[in-house]
């Protein structure tokens, strides 16, 4: 059986049972003009992961520019194929503009890492470009190899008169998601957040709904490192 990414019963973070050459991958030919190439990866180390793009290249004209690029890494439910998706960000960096016929060469972000919930899941790696109204998947590289991360269990014991003892293995109810969500909270409470002010609520009101955390970045008053700092307070 091949070996899992997995975040056992009581760990406090998510651990790799494999070596980190286990989780690269070549990315995949395609007619996107923007194009992940070469081995590409990722590394999971405890709340943090590094990221890894060996070429990222823009096939476009010379005088093109791209637009603002965005490497992140995805938690699905099931294999991509393109176009919408549903999934967990687990993270992400804004990487810049490349002009037409150059490239970006040997990528790799030590991020934050969000562990998603308990399943099993299709990490993906995908270059996004910003088109004005939201960032559109240009190419993406699949992670073959699951990542599982187990459901805690509780035991509830109880011994018996015949002394014969009955464990009973419940699911743990997931506990709740007490982050912000920036699609739904009014602007009094977007501001109330520590580094956020009063015009920056408003905007990010105004420009909702976004379709993922780094859709933020578009919105006037928000740089990386702000979304940096309030990316565990806060959720679509």
């Amino acid at each position: 059986m091949a070996p899992l990414v997995s975040s056992g019963p009581g760990a406090a973070t998510p651990t790799m049972n494999m070596p980190s050459t286990a989780l690269l991958n070549i990315a995949p030919q395609n007619s996107s003009s923007l194009t992940l190439s070469g081995i590409n990866g990722y590394s999971i180390h405890g709340d943090r992961v590094i990221l890894s793009a060996s070429e990222i290249s823009n096939h476009r004209h010379a005088d093109n520019l791209s637009g603002s690029l965005s490497l992140e890494l995805w938690a699905l439910d099931r294999p991509y194929f393109g176009g919408d998706f549903d999934g967990v960000a687990l993270a992400g960096v804004q990487i810049g503009r490349v002009q037409g016929q150059h490239l970006l060469v040997n990528n790799h972000h030590d991020l934050p890492f969000t562990a998603p919930g308990a399943g099993t899941w299709t990490l993906t790696l995908m270059l996004r470009e910003w088109e004005g109204q939201g960032f559109v998947t240009r190419d993406q590289v699949q992670f073959a190899q699951p990542y599982v991360v187990e459901r805690k269990a509780t035991a509830a014991v109880q011994a018996q008169a015949d002394n014969v003892i009955t464990v009973n293995f419940a699911a743990a109810e997931p506990p709740a998601d007490r982050r912000l969500s920036l699609n739904e909270a009014s602007r009094a409470e977007i501001a109330a957040i520590k580094g956020v002010s009063k015009k920056l609520a408003e905007a990010i009101v105004a420009a909702r709904p976004f379709a993922s955390t780094a859709d933020l970045l578009a919105v006037k008053g928000m740089g990386p490192k702000l979304l940096e700092k309030i990316r565990t307070l806060v959720r679509l």
